[in-house]
């Protein structure tokens, strides 16, 4: 269908005007009127595909704003979890606690290596820290947002081991950093790992 077109083209732009006049003959002006019509429907078939497709695309995009909820601001996800696979043994006074074994870090906004979280934009975030500790000495933990503490837990017996954990939200502006350190009222510079203390967070609104 194409290759007439182009032939019917070529007809009308390079034969000489004189093609045009009355003494064509009938069978090929009725050839011509029958490539012209045939183009008239290709092209009106082709704005009827056009459509089609911009229908098509604006459903795609409803689509999409009904599944991201369309909101203004929307982030993607941001989740962590570590937990100390061992233990530490000499703790300084509010020395940083690396949580080492990454359980899920969604975003990348938790750094193992140094124990600290990044917020990457601004929002409202929460966090959870749990401390185990096994029995005769007592130790504690702080949540701590740019150098201030802003929770603590602290555990211990004089025989037992003991577990005990506590959850914070904070308002964070992007690239703030919060980690987990020990605090001074401990009376021991160790805490057991094990896999059992842990430290979590994960954005709950921007």
């Amino acid at each position: 269908m194409t290759l007439r077109i182009v032939h019917l083209l070529f007809i009308k732009v390079l034969l000489p005007e004189v093609t045009w006049c009355q003494d064509v003959p009938v069978d090929i002006s009725q050839s011509l009127s029958v490539l012209i019509q045939e183009e008239a429907n290709i092209r009106s078939q082709l704005d009827a595909d056009l459509t089609a497709l911009a229908q098509t695309l604006d459903a795609l995009t409803n689509l999409q704003n009904n599944v991201t909820c369309g909101c203004p601001g929307r982030r993607p996800p941001v989740a962590f979890s570590a937990t100390l696979t061992n233990e530490i043994t000499s703790l300084g006074t509010n020395q940083q606690v690396p949580f080492d074994k990454v359980l899920t870090n969604v975003g990348g906004a938790y750094d193992s290596r140094h124990g600290e979280f990044r917020a990457p934009y601004d929002g409202t975030y929460e966090f959870s820290v749990s401390l185990y500790m096994r029995g005769a000495r007592w130790a504690g933990l702080e949540i701590v947002r740019e150098g201030v503490a802003v929770s603590k837990v602290r555990t211990g017996d004089g025989s037992e081991y003991t577990m005990a954990g506590t959850t914070v939200t904070l308002a964070l502006r992007a690239g703030q950093d919060v980690w987990v350190r020990h605090i001074d009222e401990s009376d021991s510079n160790a805490i057991d790992g094990e896999t059992f203390p842990t430290f979590s967070g994960h954005l709950l609104q921007v």
